[in-house]
Formats: structure tokens, sequence, C-alpha cells
């Protein structure tokens, strides 16, 4: 079946809010609020994973990430308290994730999101068995949703990018893989020295906005820098306005259809939304473990927003380190450019 008018956007954005938004929802009606950022980090995270492709192929890329991400974050997990097998065990994935990017934007993307599960399985006390039937929950929700606007309208278009610069040869590649690694690694051990949750919100910084063109990187580390910082005040801004949870979820349920739209030509904007969505789950955790009386405070919500910029400006900090060590003369000299390519 095929519609004869052109609906990319709201396709693209339709997909993004049954990704985010069934898995918040359904999390709230169940009274496990808890688990809505989980839901609305995985489900954006498994909606970038598309291509412009037959189903199978848009199934396969997708059910790859979450493969991918489910072993990223197990090895983190079995490995957490060992740094003897962390540390060789994360250099060995960043370095791989930068070295990915010579294959494509698909190869990329579930290599980048394995190397982030990883970070994040690095942090947890201790996995419930249980917990494994809605992150299975979220990839069947993408799933059916996919597979739903591919029988509809077909294929769907990627949102076209400036194509970038390939790095000049295999010692090009080699070079920009170690810098990825060293740069991700530094920032994990600065996280490390913090806290869990500074670990993984450094180091997945730097993983996304360092890329294999030195333009695009520093590009990307100023507007994630201005983007990170609206959306977390927008947060911030809801959260003072109401404690209340379906308020909460209706914002979410808002934005998340307008997440894709801006990639490429407004990562600001992009990164503002991502920020403002997996703060305000972050609102809903928060707000169930308050007491009835209780909600979020502003100046908790202030402390958060601190605490959420010291970690992207020092994520942003390595990728630059990275991005400067990568590509040590003029970055226009390299290969042609690639094909577009997404987050």
């Amino acid at each position: 079946m095929q519609i004869p008018f052109d609906t990319t956007q709201i396709r693209r954005g339709g997909l993004f809010f049954a990704a985010i938004g069934v898995p918040v929802v359904f999390a709230v009606l169940r009274g496990d609020p808890q688990q809505a950022q989980l839901g609305a980090v995985l489900g954006l995270t498994l909606a970038f994973a598309d291509n412009d492709k037959g189903l199978p192929r848009r199934l396969r890329l997708v059910v790859a990430d979450g493969a991918g991400i489910a072993l990223g974050a197990a090895a983190g997990f079995l490995v957490r308290n060992s740094a003897a097998a962390l540390w060789p065990s994360f250099i060995a994935v960043a370095f791989a994730t930068g070295l990915s990017a010579r294959r494509g934007r698909e190869t990329l993307i579930v290599a980048r999101n394995a190397a982030m599960a990883f970070a994040v399985g690095g942090t947890m006390p201790a996995f419930d068995t249980q917990q494994i039937w809605y992150p299975l929950g979220v990839l069947l929700v993408v799933v059916a949703a996919r597979t739903v606007d591919h029988w509809l309208c077909g294929p769907l278009p990627l949102v076209i990018v400036a194509p970038t610069q390939r790095p000049s040869g295999y010692g090009g590649w080699l070079r920009f893989a170690c810098a990825y690694a060293v740069a991700s690694t530094m920032g994990l051990w600065i996280g490390s020295s913090l806290d869990p949750t500074h670990r993984f919100w450094i180091v997945i910084t730097t993983l996304l906005v360092m890329l294999p063109d030195a333009n695009a990187s520093y590009r990307r580390i100023v507007e994630r820098i201005a983007g990170t910082f609206a959306g977390v005040v927008a947060a911030w801004a809801v959260t003072v306005a109401t404690d209340s949870m379906t308020a909460i979820s209706f914002a979410i349920l808002v934005v998340a259809p307008f997440i894709p739209h801006h990639i490429g030509e407004r990562y600001w904007l992009h990164t503002a939304l991502i920020a403002l969505v997996v703060m305000l789950a972050y609102d809903l955790t928060e707000l169930s473990m308050q007491l009835p009386d209780h909600g979020v405070s502003a100046e908790s919500m202030a402390d958060l927003l601190m605490e959420r910029m010291k970690d992207i400006l020092l994520g942003c900090a390595m990728a630059l380190i990275g991005t400067v060590a990568a590509f040590p003369r003029d970055p226009a000299i390299g290969g042609a450019g690639v094909p577009p390519q997404a987050r």
C-alpha cells in the first residue's frame, strides 16, 4: 500500500513518537516510572538505526543495533569490578568503533551504540534478569512501528546532511581510531574519578560528537554544548511548572516527534530536544522516589543542570583534544566526501 503524497517528516516523527512515547506511557501506566528513562533512551537510540532500504534490511539494522547494545551492556557489566579487564576492553571497543566509521553509517551506528552501552553497563551495580523483558518490549515496539510504516509508505529517505571528509589513507583512519579511543578513555577515566553517572555522560558525549571529519567534529562540539544547555534549561522550566507525571509524560510525547528533523541543519536544536526528553524521563524517575507531598525542587533541578553541563563540557573537551590529535593538519586535506549520514 502506497500513500500518494510526501509524508517523510510525518513518518519519521511518527516512528520516534512510537519508539519513545509507547515505552514511557507504558511504564507510567504500569506504575513503574523508573523504567521510563530506560524506555525513552533505548527507544530513541533504536529509532536512529534506520536506513532507506527494503523492510528486511531496515529490520536487520535495528535488530543488529539492539543486539550490539545488549552485548555492549553485558560486557561492561561483567568487567565492571575488574580494572585489569575494564580498561583494556573499553580501549579495544572504542578503537574498533573509531575504525568502524570507515565501513559506513550503519556499521558506525551499531558499533558506537555498543560502545555507549559498554560504558553504561560498567556503571550498573546489579542486574535483575526480570528487567530484560522491558528492553525487548521496546525493540518489539520499534520493529512493529517500522513494519507498519514500510507497509504503508515503503522505504524512508534518510535525513540529508552535509558530506564529510574521509581521513586520508589507511594511516589517517588508524590515527583517527587511536585518537577516538584515547579521547573516550580519558573521558571514562575522568568520569570514574567523579561518580558512575558522570562517567557514562562524559563518555557518551565524546563518542557522539567526535567524527572522522575535523570541521564536522568542531561544529558538533559547539552545537552540542549550546543544545544541551537549552534542553536542560527547558526541562528545568517544565519541572518547576509541574510535578505531575501525567504532564511530564505529555511533554515527552509532544517533543519526541520533532527530534529527527533537525540533525542535518540545526544540530544544536536536535541535541536540545534529545536532552529535553532524557531529562524529563529522568524527572519521572525522581518523582517516583519522592514523598507524595514533595516534588522535584527547583534547587535540585538547578543542581542537575550544572552537573549535566559539566559532563557535557568535559566530554566535548575530550572530543576536541581527540580531534586535534586525529587531524593535525588542514582538515580539508582528505578523501572524497562520503554519503550523507545520520547521527
